[in-house]
């Protein structure tokens, strides 16, 4: 399979407001990142950044806190379906996992599934790489109940957790 371009994406992440007596806070989030497919492989990084304005008696204020990069990779085989929806003008791209741990650990992502939003102007991309995704699984053999295992190992080792 040729290599294809890394595609950059956002996220969808709900911000939130609190009026308390503290006074008025607002966070929004903006998750952005880059999907890469090699060796049947798809590698999800994103770094997110939270957005705090603060109105209270003692002043006005805004902070910016960065997170640093998170990756998450998923094998080919592990997606059930790719599609890309939205049309021309909000295009995304919506994924759904054979398993509901799939894309634990991603910001936005629900049991089993993630959508990320595509730049308009990197739709012709995107349609290559759900074309690319689509042929990278019908090669990629399906999950067994021995893999499952091993899989469910290698996550808990890589986020630390004990065995």
């Amino acid at each position: 399979m040729p290599p294809v371009e890394p595609l950059p994406f956002r996220i969808p992440v709900k911000g939130e407001d609190v009026i308390d007596f503290g006074g008025i806070r607002s966070v929004s989030y903006r998750v952005e990142g880059l999907l890469h497919l090699a060796d049947d492989v798809l590698e999800f990084e994103w770094t997110a950044t939270e957005r705090t304005e603060r109105v209270s008696l003692t002043g006005i204020g805004t902070d910016v806190d960065q997170s640093p990069i998170g990756t998450l990779e998923v094998q080919a085989g592990w997606i059930a379906e790719v599609r890309l929806r939205g049309g021309w003008w909000r295009p995304r791209m919506a994924f759904r996992a054979r398993r509901l741990d799939a894309f634990q650990g991603m910001p936005g992502a629900r049991p089993g599934t993630v959508t990320l939003k595509i730049p308009r102007r990197y739709r012709k991309e995107a349609k290559a790489l759900v074309a690319a995704i689509d042929q990278a699984r019908a090669a990629a053999p399906l999950p067994s109940p021995e893999n499952l295992a091993e899989l469910a190992n290698d996550s808990r080792s890589l986020t630390g957790e004990e065995q």
